[in-house]
């Protein structure tokens, strides 16, 4: 289970109108490690994933005006592609890069605005991000033997 999502701002707009979009995936990730559990392991592999859920939130000048949240939504991408790599360190941290060959949205939407067929994410937004974690209790027994 992932959640995945952005934030857009049109620095243009006089309204300082603001966008959060998110999705929940479910994933099913292929991969490969070089190294040892417990030592250096460097790690990579491809992801493919179902988003299950989509939220869209708006904001006009900091104000929450709408929030919308769709259940297999045809507003994203019905899967999503990407590759990770990683390296996980000694004694539990690890840092991952992902980034999703698919665009977050379905460009060929269509929604209708007072009558019209628009477009609203005719736009190309490919998600890339990094993460940092910390096992905390990878080598607690070590930690608490006397």
């Amino acid at each position: 289970m992932r959640n995945v999502g952005f934030i857009y701002e049109n620095p243009y707009d006089p309204n300082n109108t603001k966008f959060k979009y998110r999705t929940y995936n479910l994933g099913v990730p292929v991969g490969f490690k070089i190294g040892k559990m417990g030592d250096l392991l460097f790690f990579g592999g491809y992801e493919i994933e179902l988003p299950i859920t989509y939220k869209e939130k708006q904001f006009v000048n900091e104000s929450k005006e709408r929030k919308d949240l769709i259940w297999f939504s045809d507003k994203v991408e019905l899967f999503q592609h990407s590759v990770l790599a990683g390296v996980q360190l000694p004694y539990g941290a690890t840092v991952k890069f992902k980034y999703y060959f698919s665009n977050f949205h379905n460009r060929d939407y269509v929604a209708k605005v007072d009558g019209i067929d628009t477009r609203p994410y005719d736009f190309k937004s490919n998600i890339f991000y990094f993460s940092l974690c910390y096992n905390l209790f990878q080598n607690w027994e070590e930690a608490y033997s006397y």
